[in-house]
């Protein structure tokens, strides 16, 4: 059995008891549950990945060593490209945010970035 309670602005509690297996119940039970999920996402913060510069240069159609040409720029400088330094240089890491502002920067006519989905290990597929 599945218990619904509510309260009236009268201050009046009112209690419905119904089988689990009633389509309305189901029904009610699943858009609450997904209204829920919608309203806790969208409280959460968005992830900020972070791209190695060969893979960040890719996605801005740019040579990796022009990039960091312009992470090297400095800090004061329009077109410099913030990231977050590695122990060395391949461990230079840029920010899908920082791609992006420097992309509202710089070329304002391009569209953003959106991050890209996980990457699957494997086979690729058969050239065709």
């Amino acid at each position: 059995m599945t218990e619904l309670t509510t309260t009236t602005a009268d201050g009046l509690q009112i209690t419905v008891r119904m089988p689990d297996n009633h389509a309305w119940v189901r029904e009610s039970l699943e858009k609450a549950c997904a209204a829920e999920a919608r309203r806790q996402l969208a409280d959460t913060p968005t992830p900020d990945p972070a791209y190695a510069v060969p893979r960040a240069a890719d996605l801005l159609d740019l040579h990796p060593e022009t990039l960091r040409d312009y992470m090297r720029l400095p800090d004061h400088h329009p077109r410099r490209l913030h990231y977050m330094p590695g122990e060395s240089s391949r461990g230079d890491r840029v920010l899908l945010s920082q791609i992006n502002d420097w992309q509202r920067r710089n070329r304002t006519d391009a569209a953003l970035i959106a991050p890209a989905g996980p990457r699957t290990r494997g086979r690729r597929p058969p050239a065709q």
